[in-house]
C-alpha cells in the first residue's frame, strides 16, 4: 500500500507486515478492536514529531515550582510547565491524582491533554543513583559524569551521548563497553582509543574506520586483527612510533593535521557504509544481535521491530526511540520495560495505556500524566474496571471524529521548542523550515558561562603543556561560532592525562559535527 506523506508530500509503503503490526497493536476496548488507521506521515517525519519530545541535551537554570530552589532543568524558566527537581517530584508531596478531571467531548483530545501535561508536575532532569553528575540528563547509576545525555552504569564521561557502561571517555557518542576514548562514536570494547568510529576491541589506536581487534593502529581503514599500522601499511613498532610522533597530537595543528589525512584516507579507501553485526533479516545502520527488523537504527537485541532507533532488547516495536525490554510498542518515545503501549514518551514498567506522559508501574491508562502504580485511569482520574471501557471506548470514537486518533501527539503539545529538541539534532531545520512545519522555535537557548576573562580560541596555547591551570577561570569563544564555553577540572584532567590539545569549538558544534559524520 502506497501512502503520501501529508508534510513532506513523499511516497511511502506499508506492507503486510506493517498493516499487520498495526492490528495488533490495535487495543480492544469492551470486547470491541478499535483498530489503528494507517500512519500519515512517512517514517521520518513520524521519527522527528516523537523526537521534538524528547529535550536530551538542552540544560537551564530554574526555580523549582514546589520548594523555590533554584535547580537545573531541561525547561526553560519562561516555560508554563510546572516542574519539580527529581527529589521532591518521587517525594510524597504531592499526587498526581489529584489533577484529575473529567473528559469533555466538547473539546479535542489534544486540547485537553496539553492542559492536563502542563499542570501537572514534570521531573526537571531524568536522573537516577548519580553521584557528582552535574549539568547531565537521562543519567542512570554514573559517577563524576558532565555535560552528558542518556548515559548509564559510566563514570568520569563528558560531553557525550547515549553511551553505557564507559570510563574516562570525552566527546564519544553510541559507544558502549570502553574506556579511555576520545571523539570515538559506535565503537564497542575499546581501551584508550582516539577517533575510532565503527570500531569493535581495539586498544591504543587513533583515527580509525571499521576496524576490529586491532591494536597500535594509525589512520586505518577495514581492518582485522592487525598491530602496528599505519594508514594501513605494515610497520616495524619502531617505525611506527616514529610515524606517529611526527603528529605531535599533543598540539592542537597536529592533531587537526591526523584528522585531515584520515578524511583522506577514508576518501580514497572503499569501506563499508552499513553496519549490521549478527544479524538476520534486518535493514538500517548500526544494529546487532536482531533479526527480522526494517529501517532500524543504532540498536541491539531486537525481533520484529520496524522503523524505530536507539532501542534495547525489544520484540514487536514499531516508531519507538530510546526503549528498552520492551513488547508490542507503537510510536513511543523514552519508555522502558512496557507491553502494549502506544503514543507514550516517559512511560515506563507498564502495559496497556495509551497517550500517557511520564507514568510508572501502570496499567490500563489512557490520556494520564505522571501517575505512579495506578490503574484503570483516565485524564489521571480513577474509574472502576468496568467503567473503564466503556469511557475509553467513547473518547476513542471521539477522537476518531476529530481525525486524532492514531496519531502521536501534535508538536504543540510538546513543551520544547524544535531547536531544544533531540529533532534538531537528527534532523536539522532552519527556523524558517520549523515554524512552517507548525514547530515551534526559541531564540534564547544560550545561558552565556560567567567568567573572569574571555579569549578566541585561535589564541589558546597550541600545545597541552603550554595550556596553564587558569584556562578553569576563562571563557573560550567557539572558533566556528563564537559561542563562549567553558573548559572544567575534569575535562582538562582529561586532556593532560591523553596528551591531547585544548578543543576550539563549543560542546554543541563538536556533538553536531559527530552526528554528521554518522
Amino acid at each position: 500500500m502506497d501512502q503520501t506523506c501529508r508534510i513532506s508530500g513523499q511516497t511511502f509503503t506499508l506492507d503486510n507486515a506493517d498493516l499487520a503490526f498495526l492490528d495488533k497493536v490495535s487495543p480492544v476496548v469492551c470486547g470491541q478492536k478499535y483498530p489503528l488507521p494507517v500512519p500519515t506521515l512517512c517514517p521520518d517525519e513520524r521519527m522527528r514529531r516523537r523526537l521534538t519530545f524528547r529535550n536530551q541535551q538542552t540544560l537551564y537554570k530554574r526555580t523549582c515550582d514546589l520548594s523555590g530552589k533554584m535547580i537545573l532543568s531541561l525547561y526553560s524558566p519562561d516555560k508554563d510547565q510546572v516542574v519539580y527537581s527529581p527529589d521532591e517530584w518521587w517525594s510524597d508531596k504531592w499526587d498526581a491524582m489529584n489533577f484529575g478531571r473529567d473528559y469533555d467531548f466538547s473539546a479535542s483530545f489534544t486540547a485537553q491533554f496539553t492542559k492536563l501535561m502542563r499542570s501537572v508536575p514534570h521531573l526537571a532532569v531524568l536522573i537516577s543513583n548519580e553521584q557528582n553528575c552535574q549539568y547531565t540528563n537521562q543519567t542512570y547509576n554514573c559517577k563524576d559524569c558532565y555535560l552528558a545525555s542518556a548515559i548509564k552504569d559510566c563514570e568520569g564521561v563528558l560531553y557525550s551521548q547515549n553511551t553505557n557502561n564507559m570510563t574516562d571517555v570525552t566527546d564519544c557518542a553510541f559507544s558502549h563497553n570502553s574506556e579511555l576514548l576520545y571523539e570515538c562514536t559506535d565503537s564497542y570494547d575499546c581501551y584508550g582509543c582516539n577517533f575510532a568510529e565503527h570500531c569493535f576491541n581495539c586498544s591504543d589506536c587513533s583515527f580509525l574506520f571499521d576496524c576490529i581487534g586491532c591494536k597500535h593502529c594509525f589512520g586505518c581503514v577495514g581492518l582485522r586483527q592487525q598491530e602496528y599500522q599505519f594508514f594501513n601499511e605494515q610497520l616495524s613498532p619502531e617505525e611506527y612510533q616514529q610515524n606517529v610522533a611526527a603528529y605531535a597530537l599533543h598540539t592542537y595543528d597536529g592533531f587537526q593535521k591526523a584528522l585531515a589525512d584520515m578524511r583522506a584516507m577514508l576518501e580514497r579507501t572503499p569501506h563499508e557504509t552499513v553496519f549490521l553485526r549478527k544479524c538476520e533479516d534486518v535493514t538500517g545502520n548500526n544494529v546487532q544481535n536482531s533479526r527480522g527488523c526494517v529501517h532500524c537504527f543504532d540498536s541491539l537485541d531486537l525481533e520484529d521491530c520496524r522503523y524505530s532507533s536507539w532501542i534495547f532488547g525489544c520484540k514487536d516495536a514499531a516508531d519507538c526511540y530510546g526503549m528498552g525490554e520492551s513488547q508490542v510498542m507503537y510510536d513511543c518515545v523514552g519508555v522502558e520495560e512496557v507491553q502494549y503501549t502506544a503514543f507514550s514518551f516517559g512511560t515506563s514498567h507498564s502495559q496497556n495505556c495509551y497517550y500517557t506522559d511520564l507514568c510508572f508501574n501502570c496499567s490500563n491508562c489512557f490520556g494520564c500524566v505522571g501517575l505512579r502504580n495506578q490503574k484503570y485511569c483516565i485524564f489521571n482520574k480513577q474509574y472502576s474496571e468496568e467503567q473503564y471501557p466503556n469511557v475509553v471506548a467513547q473518547i476513542i470514537e471521539h477522537m476518531k471524529e476529530a481525525g486524532e486518533w492514531g496519531e502521536f501527539f501534535d508538536p504543540s503539545v510538546s513543551a520544547f521548542a524544535y531547536n531544544e529538541s533531540k529533532a534538531s539534532e537528527l534532523f536539522p531545520l532552519t527556523k524558517e523550515e520549523a515554524l512552517g512545519r507548525g514547530y515551534r522555535w526559541k531564540d534564547d537557548i544560550d545561558q552565556p558561562p560567567q567568567a573572569e576573562k574571555i579569549i578566541p580560541a585561535s589564541r589558546l596555547p597550541d600545545n597541552i603543556d603550554d595550556i596553564p591551570d587558569d584556562i578553569l577561570n576563562w571563557a573560550i569563544n567557539c572558533e566556528q561560532t563564537g559561542r563562549p564555553y567553558k573548559v572544567t577540572k575534569l575535562e582538562l584532567d582529561f586532556y593532560r592525562k591523553r596528551r591531547l590539545p585544548v578543543p576550539h569549538l563549543h560542546p554543541d558544534v563538536r556533538m553536531i559535527a559527530r552526528s554528521a559524520r554518522r
